[in-house]
């Protein structure tokens, strides 16, 4: 009978194997599929954004109230807000100096504001993990192509997609179970920091999963493409998912 650890040896080179041979196959036109799936990851992680907006909107119910963003300074209305010539300004003077805000809106609308980088920013991060990939496999002695670690990289970030969902799914589980108390856009952001910092175990080991499988795709990738030895292949791919462990901790 096998021991525990030869059978795990064993069902980790299968998965290599298969890995090598998934890239062989899709070297014909294997670029047009390496842009598709950056698309699809970049849409999906736009569409993330909005998710994470709409999850603080459904699960914090509160109010606080917070000085009027549309007022100007009371020293500038003191000033010049009864000035004849400044009828705009007087009128922003006569607004309430305080206003009610729903705290779930208004963490929906900051969160939206990020949607333009995470369609920027998905594509540059691609590219620059491509780079560095084809960087350490010509530094291991690597034959492929730029071209070809821009494929390695794209299939690699598709497994972003099940983090993507964990991390929604424990960011939405934490704010559902936290009762927010506080009387103050501050002091709701630190119970809100805090329940989701109660989530960094789970969420730490979707990682750990994710950047497992991307080492897989990365190990047969740089043996399809790069024609290195499953030793050097492993080593290359195992910097880069250090690196993503460490980030993923931090």
């Amino acid at each position: 009978m096998p021991s525990p650890l030869a059978a795990l040896s064993g069902l980790v080179a299968g998965l290599l194997d298969r890995s090598r041979a998934g890239f062989r196959r899709l070297k014909p036109g294997g670029g047009g599929l390496a842009v598709g799936v950056v698309v699809v990851v970049t849409l999906a992680t736009t569409f993330g954004v909005v998710a994470l907006g709409a999850a603080f909107d459904a699960t914090i119910d509160r109010e606080v109230t917070v000085d009027n963003p549309d007022r100007p300074p009371e020293s500038t209305c003191e000033a010049f807000g009864d000035d004849d010539g400044n009828g705009v300004l007087a009128e922003q003077c006569d607004r309430p100096e305080r206003v009610d805000v729903d705290v779930g809106e208004e963490l929906r609308s900051a969160v939206g504001g990020y949607v333009g980088y995470a369609l920027i920013g998905v594509p540059i991060w691609w590219a620059v993990f491509a780079l560095a990939l084809h960087g350490g496999a010509r530094l291991a002695g690597g034959a492929g192509s730029v071209g070809d670690s821009f494929g390695i990289a794209a299939w690699a970030m598709a497994a972003e997609l099940a983090r993507l969902v964990a991390g929604l799914a424990a960011i939405w589980y934490a704010l559902a179970t936290t009762t927010v108390d506080g009387t103050t856009l501050e002091a709701i952001a630190n119970e809100i920091v805090a329940a989701i910092s109660a989530m960094q175990g789970p969420l730490l080991a979707a990682s750990a999963v994710v950047i497992a499988v991307q080492w897989v795709v990365v190990v047969g990738g740089l043996e399809a493409y790069h024609d290195l030895d499953r030793g050097v292949a492993g080593a290359v791919a195992g910097v880069f998912a250090l690196l993503g462990l460490l980030l993923a901790a931090a």
